[in-house]
């Protein structure tokens, strides 16, 4: 049974598992539609995409999926992939034009009026963030978007910009987008507990780090031949330390034993977190949607988690991007 729980401080209920639609694997549209339906059908609701992922394609097969159904879906979207440079407004990133211009191309391409949540995808040094904020408050009176959100924010970038909203009577972010793991764990120190006490949901991402938690990597072993791990620009040997290998060995001890699947067990320990809303997921087949829904409905014991706890702890695993050539044995 699919769990659904408030985003943030907003009237909208969401499914704790979201799908995420960059679909790497690339395959054909009716596999990608067929994909979000399974989700659909397992319970989800929430769909989250971004105006550059597979260069708009991925926001195109959306629309396309959630055509005579739109009520039936949150959908969040992003703007800003690439920052400004110069900090000159509208040239790309977070500055007025680019989101104005944005948005209506977003919109076109999910074949929709409006989303629901619309996100600055990274922080944009080069655009006050007041600019972003007002450009957001446009979008929100227009009706263009329902709420604005964020991704990849620390807390203090955060703090400031939820401030800004607060003085100058703006829409302020409802949702911040980061990546949390077993391997990963930096932001449960200050970002999840900032957002906790400001009211922002937390939806977090790379919940397995790459596939890394799937119990199909380990210390010593080459990656998977057609994996992102093999083929590159993922650091493996970086990653694939000992340490890292012991957290995932603990992850499969512990699915063999509740009869789960270490990714399961892996989108678990992070649903368990209090401040952890949702968590998306990156599946790219009607078969690993339903692998992956097998994350909720239940929950680890205490033993369990202080178990994970203490194997991770301390664990802040940064994806290196320099082996171009991928795996080389």
């Amino acid at each position: 049974m699919m769990e659904y729980t408030k985003l943030g401080s907003t009237e909208l209920k969401v499914s704790r598992i979201c799908l995420g639609t960059v679909f790497r694997s690339e395959m054909d549209e009716g596999s990608c539609i067929a994909t979000i339906h399974e989700a659909q059908a397992q319970g989800c609701n929430y769909l989250d995409c971004a105006n550059v992922y597979r260069n708009g394609l991925s926001e195109q097969i959306v629309g396309k999926a959630i055509k005579g159904r739109r009520d039936q879906f949150v959908v969040s979207t992003k703007v800003g992939a690439e920052p400004t440079t110069g900090g000159a407004a509208g040239k790309g990133g977070l500055g007025r034009e680019s989101i104005t211009n944005a948005i209506e191309d977003s919109l076109q391409r999910l074949d929709t009026d409006y989303v629901d949540t619309y996100l600055c995808h990274f922080p944009d040094p080069g655009t006050p963030i007041e600019e972003t904020l007002g450009a957001m408050e446009k979008l929100v009176q227009q009706g263009k978007i329902r709420y604005p959100g964020c991704s990849n924010f620390e807390s203090w970038r955060l703090c400031e910009a939820l401030n800004a909203c607060r003085g100058d009577g703006l829409a302020s972010f409802v949702c911040n987008q980061v990546p949390y793991s077993l391997l990963d764990r930096q932001v449960e120190y200050e970002t999840i507990p900032y957002c906790m006490r400001r009211s922002v949901s937390v939806t977090v991402f790379a919940t397995t780090l790459i596939g890394l938690l799937s119990g199909r990597y380990r210390f010593g072993k080459a990656p998977p031949e057609g994996t992102s791990w093999h083929r590159g620009p993922y650091n493996y040997r970086a990653a694939m330390t000992l340490h890292t290998d012991g957290v995932i060995a603990a992850v499969i001890d512990v699915a063999k034993a509740r009869g789960k699947t270490p990714t399961q067990v892996a989108m678990s320990w992070c649903l368990a977190n209090p401040g952890v809303t949702s968590v998306i997921i990156g599946a790219d087949t009607v078969e690993r949607v339903r692998e992956n829904w097998g994350a909720v409905g239940w929950q680890l014991t205490e033993e369990e988690l202080d178990l994970l706890n203490k194997v991770s702890e301390g664990h802040c695993l940064k994806v290196r991007k320099d082996c171009p050539d991928g795996w080389q044995d």
